[in-house]
């Protein structure tokens, strides 16, 4: 039976039934059943007396299959996975649960529907799907949504109280998803392409590192990149330079 999608879903994801997951993953259930088992598959939401399962269980699926393919055993992509999670980090880049962290130190936060629209009327309910899209608010059950990043959430609510026109934020917040999907793919590529003889303490140990590393390098180097569009050198103070240039420097 086909688990027809909320109307609020964003149009990446969607809700599966064990076997309808097990069809695309080109699994037979009993595997995803033994992945649940022994912690490498989120457990699905319940409805009752049927699991749902949504678009992070099938990339979760697809993962663990490339990292076979690449030599990994079932325990090794457990302890990968594991240090990623316990580093609260980049959670999502392994299909994690939404509302596990996605920011160094920075816990996701659930929000209804209400408490979104008391935040943000200028978006929600009437562009909500479009923030969806941009993935600052993720769907995590009926009427219960998650913010994988308060700080990204509260960016927009603050550009859209300075004035700015709705469009014009979404359009940096979906620049910001996509620049952050070609990272993410990036760092997944490298993280999955085993090197040979590769010793698999120190993998888990790359991994367990790397997430903090890219987290905040990524992060400064967004910062250095706007400095040179605003033509600051790395050592300028950036808040003077601003106020130089939108002539409000008192």
């Amino acid at each position: 039976m086909v688990v027809s999608a909320s109307a609020a879903l964003p149009v990446a994801d969607f809700e599966l039934t064990v076997d309808e997951l097990a069809r695309r993953a080109g699994l037979p259930v009993r595997t995803i059943r033994e992945y649940q088992t022994i912690g490498l598959l989120p457990s699905p939401e319940r409805r009752g007396r049927i699991g749902i399962y949504r678009t992070a269980h099938l990339a979760r699926l697809e993962l663990i299959g490339r990292l076979q393919d690449r030599g990994y055993s079932l325990a090794g992509i457990r302890d990968l996975v594991g240090s990623w999670r316990d580093g609260a980090d980049l959670g999502e880049v392994l299909g994690l649960e939404a509302d596990q962290l996605v920011h160094l130190d920075e816990p996701g936060q659930p929000a209804t529907l209400d408490q979104l629209a008391a935040l943000l009327p200028a978006l929600v309910p009437d562009r909500l799907a479009d923030l969806l899209a941009c993935g600052v608010v993720d769907v995590c059950g009926p009427d219960r949504y998650c913010v994988p990043s308060p700080s990204l959430l509260q960016l927009t609510i603050d550009a859209i109280a300075v004035g700015y026109e709705p469009g014009k934020v979404l359009a940096l917040l979906k620049t910001i998803r996509d620049a952050t999907a070609v990272i993410a793919g990036a760092a997944v590529d490298i993280l999955t392409d085993r090197p040979a003889n590769a010793d698999a303490d120190r993998l888990v140990a790359l991994a367990r590192r790397g997430r903090g590393l890219l987290a905040h390098g990524t992060g400064r180097l967004t910062i250095h990149a706007i400095g040179r569009h605003l033509g600051i050198d790395h050592d300028g103070d950036t808040t003077t330079a601003l106020r130089r240039l939108l002539g409000s420097d008192q």
